[in-house]
């Protein structure tokens, strides 16, 4: 199954760090995401996360920095318990705007 990440992108941090055992540099990035919205009484509800790339996505990351995304997850559920993960095969989604702040619709009961 599949689900996203969506909120506002913060950051783009790219980060470095050596392997203790070989010595190798191996490079990543941090994609920091803030998700905002408000609950049924009107309360804002913020929440950020921060996720790490390969550091060849950082060039895709930068561009839309400042831009509302969705990240797509994939949800899997196995015998040793459920994960998710970022999944790197499926494209990101941008946004002009916050989707969470668009008048919504309402049901009538």
């Amino acid at each position: 199954m599949y689900t996203y990440l969506i909120g506002f992108c913060d950051e783009v941090r790219p980060l470095s760090r050596v392997d203790k055992k070989t010595g190798e540099v191996l490079m990543s990035i941090d994609v920091t995401v803030t998700f905002e919205s408000r609950d049924q009484q009107g309360y804002l509800i913020k929440a950020t996360e921060t996720i790490n790339f390969d550091h060849t996505l950082k060039s895709k990351f930068d561009s839309v920095k400042g831009q509302y995304i969705g990240i797509p997850y994939r949800f899997i559920v196995t015998k040793m318990g459920n994960y998710m993960f970022p999944d790197d095969t499926l494209d990101f989604q941008i946004f002009k705007e916050n989707p969470f702040t668009k008048d919504q619709i309402k049901l009538s009961k």
